[in-house]
């Protein structure tokens, strides 16, 4: 069920992403209709760019832990034994979200700080509403980082189950 969570969480993400991609595609394409067409521009324009790009770093660092491909240190995995490598794993994920959590915590700081500007994206948009990825980017790392813990924890009691039966049909 985590892994079914993780993976749906994840094509959220994906769709997101792709979303994200064709709107910054798409304003870069009239932003330059605009100015060497019809010879105007969009005042917002470079802000919204801005903060897409914002959410798209925030959405594919989610996605990259949902899929494990974040940046690590895989030199304990070649060095080290694969029942201690596998402790290792529990212990890096586990710091990550610590991490994670403060980054969080003083994200959400940061937009309360944000939500006290009168600056605006488009119309009465409150800028702020684009920043809000910031903290909410790293929520959604972490609850990546808690499911892959718990899956972590379910494969661990999965092989003990599997160790225990190996011994009774020895015995």
């Amino acid at each position: 069920m985590l892994k079914k969570i993780n993976a749906s969480l994840g094509k959220i993400e994906t769709g997101l992403l792709c979303l994200i991609v064709a709107m910054m595609i798409g304003l870069a394409i009239l932003k330059i209709l605009l100015r060497y067409v019809f010879h105007t521009s969009l005042l917002w324009s470079d802000v919204m760019l801005q903060h897409l790009t914002l959410w798209l770093c925030f959405l594919g660092a989610a996605l990259a832990t949902c899929e494990r491909r974040h940046i690590s240190i895989d030199v304990l995995s070649r060095v080290l034994p694969k029942n201690i490598t596998r402790w290792s794993t529990l212990i890096v994920d586990s710091l990550s979200l610590l991490v994670v959590a403060i980054l969080a915590y003083y994200g959400f700081e940061f937009l309360g700080d944000e939500q006290q500007s009168p600056a605006v994206l488009i119309g009465n948009i409150p800028l702020w509403w684009a920043k809000a990825i910031i903290p909410l980017g790293f929520v959604l790392i972490g609850v990546h980082l808690i499911l892959q813990i718990g899956l972590w924890v379910s494969d661990k009691h999965n092989q003990e189950n599997e160790e225990n039966q190996e011994r009774a049909r020895a015995d």
